[in-house]
């Protein structure tokens, strides 16, 4: 590890703002003089990184705090910059073939804009789910199917969400959202008959989980997203069970079986004259 002296430090500032940040991890990447929790990253070591800061991202949106979106902006593209340098110590690929590629994809996918020749009347969205699907097809690699673009580790419900989208490109799907919400009353019944036998905890546990893909499908139907529907009915929750938790506090009391249905009731009563 070494110290950069004046004149590389002034050589370092006079570069734009992308130019810098990449030299700054090129530097810290160097093997003799840069810093040794950087030299040793590999991308396994790094993996979970991006997820962690993808997190922290939306928790900025979900708050609407623009300057901690800014930051975490900053904190994600770091996790590119350093990926991008770890390929080029590797003699993988560069930064730049990074821009390149996504570069190429973009315009090759939106042909509407860049295509003079093109003429379909699609909406942006599928047209880029068509070319994605055609993009596949033309690999003549062994079969693969258009469910294994769908990445495993994915919350579950996001990964439900984008299941049934892939699913959609090959027309297998509901015409409408009647479709899944009669599937979703079909599934709760066959989880209600699952729990009369109470011998069979996996019968129980695989029903659910289809009246839950189910539930994802209607939403999908709906388009909504999953997670923002569960995010809203969770901080809902809070806020409502924070309202109960203030009261039992100030009237020095406990939650039981007697009082928790007016407990609720109580909070979800306030929050809507708050709403009026």
């Amino acid at each position: 590890m070494k110290k950069l002296n004046v004149k590389q430090l002034n050589n370092l500032n006079k570069l734009d703002s992308l130019e810098k940040l990449l030299e700054v991890i090129r530097i810290l990447r160097h093997p003799k003089n840069g810093c040794p929790w950087d030299i040793e990253q590999t991308f396994d070591t790094l993996s979970n990184y991006p997820i962690e800061e993808a997190y922290e991202l939306k928790n900025a949106i979900d708050n609407n705090d623009i300057n901690n979106i800014k930051e975490e902006l900053g904190d994600l593209l770091l996790q590119v910059v350093l990926f991008s340098q770890v390929g080029k110590d590797n003699n993988k690929f560069s930064f730049h073939d990074v821009c390149e590629e996504i570069t190429r994809k973009i315009i090759r996918r939106h042909p509407q804009i860049f295509n003079m020749n093109y003429s379909e009347k699609n909406t942006p969205k599928d047209t880029w789910e068509k070319i994605k699907l055609s993009e596949k097809e033309n690999d003549h690699q062994k079969f693969k199917s258009i469910l294994d673009d769908v990445p495993n580790n994915l919350p579950p419900l996001l990964k439900s969400f984008k299941v049934q989208q892939k699913a959609n490109l090959l027309n297998f799907d509901w015409k409408n959202y009647l479709g899944p919400l009669n599937k979703i009353e079909e599934e709760l019944e066959e989880v209600k008959l699952s729990l009369k036998d109470k011998n069979n905890p996996d019968k129980v546990e695989e029903e659910i989980g289809d009246l839950l893909f189910s539930t994802v499908n209607l939403i999908r139907h709906l388009n909504l997203n999953p997670d923002i529907v569960a995010e809203k009915s969770i901080r809902k929750f809070k806020n409502r069970f924070y309202n109960i938790e203030e009261k039992l506090k100030k009237n020095n009391s406990k939650i039981d079986s007697d009082n928790i249905q007016q407990l609720w009731y109580n909070a979800k009563k306030e929050e809507e004259s708050k709403n009026d």
